[in-house]
């Protein structure tokens, strides 16, 4: 994926002032690959973590506007372009973030159905958005040292470029989506990813966020229809478990999934466009496990933080 990542840099037309692969830890074919391309290299061989290793390679760029990639993302040769035109239309943004595409590489139910939820999440979000996105963000550099960048806290990839949107809201920053701006993703996705990602990277970090914010967004993944999907969708669940003594429970999960799958009827279709109607029906239990296990970890987080422990949500 790295691989493909950097020999998509080399086709950006236009060219990019530079090239900046901050890699935290010590690998010297990492090293080697990005020194071949003639990229400038930023290594932190101690490993302090993606937060510090996102801030080393900001500190190390010359350019007005600083643009962040994921390593395991493809950028299309008018990725620039775009961004650019971004800019033009929203000449009041301190930051834009872009989407997926609606072509993931990696097959297979689980890596097509994460990726185009992914996709379709963003090109459905508000034109103002609340957080920032690092897998396919742009932020002026001004504004970016002005909040501090990237919490150095944040070792492990979870939410450090939610909590940096928040910070540039409350810095009264304006963050953009631009649905047209994408890149590829080319990460394989497993099913017990679902678990792991959702739970220990998303929900119970994130609900520690929106505890000290004290605030939800109505937008992408806490959107109203995904907050009452999930509500639906755990009661469906708890029915379900109990219908082996209470039989009308039967008929509450039955209710409760029927609404949730007419309140998610255009992902849904949308899903069958692309990857026929066996897909999304295949993808719908997917969809059920994503909601529960989001619920749980809120769930989790908020108790957590409630009782003042760090251990479950420690960004580390």
């Amino acid at each position: 994926m790295l691989d493909a990542c950097l020999a998509s840099a080399a086709r950006l037309n236009p060219a990019p002032l530079e090239v900046i692969v901050s890699v935290d830890g010590a690998s010297p074919e990492v090293e080697t690959a990005v020194l071949d391309h003639g990229y400038t290299l930023v290594s932190l061989p101690l490993a302090p973590g993606v937060s510090s290793a996102r801030n080393a390679g900001a500190a190390k760029a010359s350019g007005d506007i600083l643009i962040f990639v994921d390593s395991d993302v493809e950028m299309p040769p008018d990725f620039l372009a775009r961004a650019a035109d971004a800019f033009a239309r929203y000449p009041d943004a301190a930051a834009i973030i872009g989407s997926y595409d609606d072509a993931p590489a990696a097959v297979g139910l689980v890596s097509q159905y994460r990726n185009l939820l992914h996709h379709y999440t963003h090109q459905h979000g508000a034109a103002h958005a609340n957080t920032f996105w690092a897998a396919c963000g742009a932020i002026r550099r001004v504004v970016f040292c002005a909040v501090g960048g990237f919490d150095p806290n944040y070792a492990v990839p979870s939410v450090e470029d939610i909590e940096l949107g928040y910070r540039l809201r409350r810095a009264a920053n304006h963050i953009r989506l631009a649905p047209d701006w994408q890149v590829k993703h080319l990460k394989r996705w497993h099913f017990w990813d679902l678990f792991r990602t959702d739970l220990m990277q998303r929900a119970l970090p994130w609900s520690r966020l929106i505890r000290r914010e004290s605030r939800i967004d109505n937008d992408l993944n806490l959107s109203w229809r995904s907050r009452f999907s999930a509500g639906l969708v755990c009661v469906a669940f708890g029915a379900l478990l109990l219908s082996v003594r209470w039989h009308a429970g039967l008929v509450v999960a039955v209710a409760a999934l029927g609404l949730a799958t007419t309140l998610n009827f255009f992902f849904y279709r949308f899903l069958a466009t692309r990857q026929g109607l066996g897909f999304a029906l295949l993808a719908m239990p997917l969809h059920w496990i994503y909601f529960l296990v989001g619920v749980t970890g809120f769930v989790l987080g908020m108790a957590v933080e409630r009782t003042g422990s760090r251990r479950l949500t420690a960004p580390r």
